[in-house]
């Protein structure tokens, strides 16, 4: 009798370039390479684990979001502006 979570062991074979490809991309991930084919499996499509520094982007968006904002009040073709970096951030966090 097995259950749902009961792990099998499945074995296939792979080109060379396939196996490099594999652990190139999983690792990028931050995944082990049987994670990444079950996310795969399932549907998903992992994403690449950001640098450091995207974090630090991301805030520098925001806060020049937060000042564009503010000056909308005072020339309101600054509301475009807004919009179109909301997008780009949306964007950058894999939303949109």
């Amino acid at each position: 009798m097995s259950t749902n979570d009961e792990k099998v062991r499945l074995k296939i074979r792979l080109t060379v370039e396939e196996k490099a490809k594999l652990e190139h991309d999983a690792a990028l991930c931050g995944l082990t390479q049987s994670e990444y084919f079950r996310q795969i499996c399932l549907g998903k499509r992992p994403r690449p684990q950001q640098p450091p520094e995207f974090w630090g982007l991301l805030e520098a968006l925001y806060d020049v979001h937060d000042k564009l904002e503010q000056l909308t009040a005072y020339y309101p073709e600054a509301a475009e502006e807004c919009s179109r970096l909301e997008k780009l951030v949306l964007f950058l966090q894999g939303v949109a």
